[in-house]
């Protein structure tokens, strides 16, 4: 029901204009003034830089559920209305505070956010921005924050997976689920059965490194998985249904996720691109499950 009423009111943002203080430029924001409603694109005035923080020229902007969540009053975090979504983005340093050292103006950088990436325009404390890789485009290292920070974050981290180990993916068409595909077999060297909703987003899965898929929509998840590996089972499960993410978990992630597609190593794969005032449509395309891979926003 929910996804039906985001879709029928307003299925392009409409555009207004946020007052602010003095006069000058303004940027581009995709707003959530009130809670279960249709996003608004607004024209904001800029604010003035703190000490260590960096305004960044977006050029991309994940599209997460937790976006979605949070714009329903349904995610841990309650930002105070209005806000801007968006948790990770990618783009060039446009301005740095007085007391920033880790990036100068023109540096193209990867960042992540509490909720206002999806903008022309982003600040965000200087701690929180990654520097670019020349060989990275901007649009594949905004996939890399949520997606491939929580696959590094689980797999290495947490599971240790080692090589020629079995890992369980589920949801695996799916934004970190291809990307947890991808790390565990191009990284890792362990062998992966992906699980999906379908058979194109298991034959999705395979093109991208899995060895075995099932189609948990027409079969027994588990008894498909006993008889591809025995009554041993698996030795990792990457579990992307459940569960919520928190960025500050995935810092120490991202170094290695640049390092990797840098290398060539991980291949991060963008399922759609919408612009800014098509957000709502986005939103809707996560929703209906119709997205594979990361869905951006570009803002440019």
């Amino acid at each position: 029901m929910a996804a039906l009423v985001w879709g029928r009111c307003f299925p392009r943002a409409w555009l207004c204009r946020r007052a602010g203080p003095g006069c000058g430029r303004h940027y581009r924001a995709a707003l959530c003034a009130v809670l279960q409603q249709p996003l608004t694109i607004e024209e904001v005035a800029p604010r003035p830089l703190g000490p260590h923080e960096v305004r960044v020229d977006v050029h991309f902007c994940g599209v997460n559920f937790a976006d979605i969540l949070v714009c329903r009053g349904q995610y841990q975090e309650k930002p105070q209305l209005p806000f801007t979504p968006g948790m990770e983005f990618s783009g060039t340093v446009l301005e740095t505070g007085t007391d920033v050292s880790t990036v100068k103006e023109g540096d193209r950088v990867l960042g992540k956010s509490d909720f206002h990436g999806m903008a022309e325009e982003c600040i965000t404390d200087q701690k929180a921005l990654w520097q670019i890789p020349e060989k990275i485009p901007l649009r594949e290292a905004a996939v890399l924050p949520v997606s491939y920070g929580t696959a590094i974050l689980a797999l290495e981290h947490r599971a240790h997976t080692q090589p020629g180990e079995t890992v369980l993916v589920t949801a695996a068409a799916g934004a970190t689920g291809l990307a947890a595909i991808d790390v565990a077999t191009n990284v890792l060297q362990a062998k992966v059965i992906a699980a999906a909703g379908s058979d194109e987003k298991c034959k999705l899965a395979v093109q991208r490194g899995a060895q075995f898929s099932v189609n948990y929509s027409q079969s027994s998840l588990k008894e498909a998985v006993r008889k591809l590996v025995g009554s041993g089972g698996v030795n990792v499960v990457i579990d992307t249904v459940g569960g919520d993410i928190f960025l500050e978990a995935l810092g120490r992630s991202l170094s290695s996720a640049l390092q990797y597609c840098q290398q060539g190593r991980i291949q991060p794969h963008v399922g759609a691109v919408f612009k800014l005032e098509e957000v709502n449509d986005a939103f809707l395309h996560v929703m209906q499950r119709k997205s594979t891979g990361k869905v951006l926003l570009s803002l440019k």
